[in-house]
């Protein structure tokens, strides 16, 4: 599982990167604060289908199946999930997290 949400993490960087190289301020944003981003799904915190993004110290859970935000924030960066969401090999990437997600936690609760 590991593997599938790292390549999530390095799309969403990619994603940012090249977004905040197209704005307007590009030359004040920090590229480097993307080296911590993490791309997660936490059954802990809902059994809903959703996906977690943590850049530092912010984070926010989206829905997944619409990419609705149920909670937290990322500042600026905010706008650019949306658009990362929608791409069909990010959505598709996902829902396979989710569905592993799911698998992982089902082994860990036999096991307890």
């Amino acid at each position: 599982m590991p593997a599938e949400f790292h390549s999530l993490e390095e799309s969403l960087k990619e994603f940012l990167t090249e977004a905040n190289n197209d704005s307007y301020n590009s030359k004040s944003i920090n590229l480097h604060k993307y080296n911590n981003l993490k791309v997660f799904m936490d059954l802990k915190k809902t059994r809903n289908p959703h996906f977690v993004v943590r850049v530092g110290i912010s984070e926010s859970v989206y829905n997944l199946s619409n990419c609705e935000k149920i909670s937290g924030g990322l500042g600026t960066d905010e706008r650019y999930i949306s658009r990362w969401f929608e791409k069909p090999s990010t959505n598709v990437a996902l829902q396979q997290a989710w569905k592993q997600s799911q698998k992982f936690d089902a082994v860990q609760m036999k096991n307890e």
